[in-house]
């Protein structure tokens, strides 16, 4: 299914370019390999990982979880270089990361393996994230929503194709062949979210796309709960509440460093007054 999500993502975008509606940039092997290749790579590994991830444990553990996104997202940046450090910023971090340990904690039906191969999956969902940004954001380069999904998307299709053929075509092969008309309805609409993903990520951060996806964890967590018959302990729902607490304040609290780092630089590149210059002077 995820392959297709691919697939389907780079015949929209091949398509949108071939008929003249956006311009992808020129790029050579060597960049496509070091710019594109590792956002394909996490993306598809990223997938793949909570997939598996929820063979284990549930659909609203797993919503859970994903609060801890922002936080791998603003660690993974910092190390790069795109995001800039602030402690009161790390505080924040870790009382994110607090929240979802309490919610892992208080979990009833607790399973190590999955829980382990979900981190996973969120540690290189956040990567993806942080490299997409990077991406568009950058100088050199100049990318938008449609000409990265150009890119990304095949090599994604051949990252997911390549297991699939392996492992699970025998048996996918005929449940899908039944229901080609909600394959196609979920290709677009997958490939919605694709565009969506990286139009936030050109405008905003990584970060702050982890944060935006919190409402969509939330709805899935009360659809999940009465549709599933899930278990919710008050230790777990604590501690993701303490979680979300967290991540909508870490939203104010880079909004006010940005703001002060902004007044800073506008101090510094202001003027002197010359007045007060000829007062120092006189003195």
């Amino acid at each position: 299914l995820t392959s297709l999500h691919q697939l389907f993502a780079a015949l929209m975008s091949h398509t949108a370019c071939g008929m003249g509606w956006q311009t992808p940039p020129t790029l050579t092997l060597d960049q496509i390999m070091s710019l594109i290749a590792p956002i394909a790579v996490c993306s598809s590994l990223s997938l793949a990982l909570s997939n598996q991830a929820m063979v284990y444990i549930t659909v609203p553990f797993m919503q859970m979880l994903k609060a801890a996104i922002p936080t791998f997202s603003f660690l993974i940046g910092v190390s790069i270089g795109i995001e800039g450090f602030d402690w009161r910023l790390l505080g924040v971090v870790m009382w994110i990361g607090g929240g979802v340990a309490l919610a892992s904690y208080g979990e009833v039906d607790f399973v190590l393996h999955g829980f382990l191969i979900a981190i996973v999956g969120l540690l290189v969902e956040a990567a993806r994230l942080v490299l997409s940004q990077r991406l568009l954001q950058g100088q050199e380069i100049k990318f938008n929503a449609i000409t990265g999904i150009y890119y990304q998307a095949p090599i994604s299709f051949l990252a997911l194709f390549i297991p699939f053929l392996a492992f699970e075509f025998s048996d996918a092969s005929v449940v899908m062949a039944k229901i080609p008309g909600h394959l196609v309805a979920n290709a677009c609409i997958a490939a919605s979210l694709n565009v969506a993903s990286f139009m936030v990520l050109k405008e905003t951060s990584a970060v702050t796309y982890g944060i935006c996806g919190q409402v969509k964890d939330w709805l899935n967590i009360l659809i999940a709960v009465p549709v599933f018959g899930t278990p919710l302990s008050a230790m777990q729902l604590f501690g993701y509440g303490v979680a979300v607490c967290g991540v909508f304040y870490y939203k104010r609290l880079r909004t006010q460093v940005a703001k002060e780092k902004a007044d800073a630089q506008r101090e510094e590149d202001e003027p002197a007054d010359p007045s007060v210059e000829e007062k120092a002077s006189l003195l």
